[in-house]
């Protein structure tokens, strides 16, 4: 049997995982994944996150929970790993009051295959890291440096 996926949270200020995803990538090592998030005020926004340097991306569209059902865990607050993040109540509101999300739909996958194939081995050490940003009905897997930013925009 296969061991669990073990997806950490990534520190940020929004939440993902209730719209569409997109992406536009380059041969120049540029990805760009866009979608809409919920801020700790309420309000929701436009969210760009780029990649400036990226091995591999995957873009599954098909529900992530539901196609890796049973097959991953999710970090809390106080370092447990669990396998239903719908139990997370006794951890209180999503967002922290430094407006850090305890469950942003983003995170980074600790225990990847990817540095298992020969190709991606040497990039541990290049700061590359496998991370996962999950949308409504699809989402994306992105082995990228560790220095990827984002910004928001209002929707129109």
């Amino acid at each position: 049997m296969n061991e669990k996926r073990k997806l950490v949270p990534v520190k940020v200020n929004w939440k993902a995982g209730a719209y569409e995803l997109y992406i536009n990538g380059s041969e120049q090592s540029t990805l760009i994944a866009t979608t809409i998030v919920k801020l700790p005020d309420g309000s929701n926004k436009r969210l760009r996150i780029t990649f400036e340097s990226f091995a591999e991306f995957r873009y599954f569209n098909y529900n992530y929970g539901e196609s890796n059902y049973n097959e991953y865990l999710v970090q809390a607050p106080d370092g447990v790993f669990l396998e239903d993040t719908a139990d997370w109540g006794p951890y209180g509101l999503p967002f922290r009051e430094d407006g850090v999300c305890i469950n942003p739909y983003f995170y980074e996958v600790q225990n990847t295959e990817w540095f298992n194939e020969k190709w991606y081995q040497k990039l541990t050490k290049q700061n590359f890291k496998h991370y996962l940003l999950v949308g409504y009905d699809s989402y994306l897997e992105v082995l990228a440096k560790d220095s990827f930013r984002y910004e928001f925009e209002n929707l129109v």
